[in-house]
């Protein structure tokens, strides 16, 4: 009976090739959901601001087109 030799050290079986690329693709969503943790906070600040900031030129364009096109009242009341 012949003997065949197989070559088991020279490459990696198809489990532990999976198993490596599934463990790196896992670090790297857990090193991006950690720097998602980090940066998410320090959005918000901007993100209020620029809501805000985009409120107050919305108001104050509106308010300008209104003076503009209102006509002068003749009866004045100076309250004291």
């Amino acid at each position: 009976m012949k003997n065949e030799l197989m070559d088991t050290n020279g490459a990696l079986p198809v489990a532990s090739l999976l198993g490596m690329f599934l463990g790196g693709f896992g670090v790297v969503v857990f090193f991006i959901g950690q720097s998602l943790a980090v940066l998410i906070p320090l959005l918000f600040a901007p993100a209020v601001c620029g809501i805000l900031c985009t409120i107050l030129y919305k108001t104050h364009t509106d308010t300008t087109n209104k003076q503009e096109h209102t006509a002068p009242n003749p009866v004045r009341l100076d309250v004291i």
